[in-house]
């Protein structure tokens, strides 16, 4: 996973990049990914090949400093970053939106920070 060969993204997080969902027993600063939303990419002679990915990023740690730190290194690795991965060509990554939230939006009470940012993936198979 391009995340976690980045040395900023492993010294934050370690291997603890999961995707949709982490494991109940994981410890913190861990993050999570999944894509919020997707569309086809058309002009007018039809389908572009191009699509565009909303991927969240939610980063947890331990204190506030610490979540933001992981979602920055994260965001630092994909914003911009073009190359090929798993078969499919990523063109660019744009930062869309940042926020802060607690670790729980369902009211139950947490130590955790989260902090949440959306990036827009322009990719297309090889």
């Amino acid at each position: 996973m391009l995340l976690l060969g980045d040395a900023r993204v492993k010294q934050l997080a370690g291997s603890k990049v999961h995707w949709v969902r982490a494991p109940q027993t994981v410890v913190p600063p861990y993050a999570v990914l999944q894509v919020i939303s997707s569309r086809d990419d058309y002009h007018l002679q039809g389908a572009s090949g191009l699509t565009d990915a909303r991927v969240q990023i939610d980063a947890y740690a331990d204190s506030y400093l610490g979540a933001r730190k992981l979602s920055d290194a994260i965001l630092g690795v994909l914003s911009g970053y073009r190359g090929i991965l798993s078969g499919v060509r990523l063109q660019a990554g744009f930062v869309d939106n940042r926020r802060d939230f607690p670790a729980s939006s369902s009211g139950d009470v947490t130590p955790l920070f989260r902090r949440s940012a959306d990036i827009i993936i322009w990719h297309s198979s090889l």
